[in-house]
């Protein structure tokens, strides 16, 4: 769920609901008799309950993990932007066309954006922060942060209790 939100019929996911979110968060190519069999639910009622999470929003879409080392993206960073309001509206569009740039938060506190940058090496890093993100309209000041051991990534995090 996003921002809260508890999808269009206002109904928060049941342990059913979370069950097979889990298994689909664990292997989302899980076919829907396993599914099914995990929830302890008939196939019909898992497939029902899939569509009505998907269209209820709570299930955005399915995706690959990859291991971003073995893709050739051995640095990962946290770039922390500090700057001028009026300007972070114009450079929303211009932060999402970097493909460098896994997540990016508008966020409340000591910068305004939080970006999760995956590159090559430092000098690409570099060159990201020193020649693009810092030549935005507005941008007064960077701080990056790299990753030095990446402990838990995980796609779905899972409501205690």
């Amino acid at each position: 769920m996003v921002g809260g939100e508890q999808g269009r019929a206002g109904r928060l996911p049941d342990a059913v609901d979370r069950t097979i979110i889990g298994a689909l968060a664990d292997d989302a190519r899980t076919g829907i008799t396993e599914v099914a069999a995990l929830a302890n639910v008939s196939r019909a009622t898992a497939y029902n309950r899939i569509r009505r999470l998907t269209d209820d929003g709570v299930i955005r879409g399915y995706s690959v993990v990859t291991d971003h080392a073995k893709m050739g993206l051995g640095v990962t960073a946290l770039v922390l932007i500090s700057g001028s309001q009026p300007d972070w509206r114009a450079n929303r569009e211009v932060l999402s066309s970097y493909p460098e740039v896994e997540y990016c938060w508008y966020v409340v506190g000591s910068a305004d954006i939080v970006l999760l940058v995956r590159v090559a090496d430092t000098n690409q890093l570099r060159d990201l922060i020193l020649t693009r993100l810092q030549a935005l309209p507005g941008v007064t000041a960077t701080q990056t942060l790299t990753v030095i051991d990446e402990v838990v990534h995980r796609p779905v995090v899972r409501p205690v209790g």
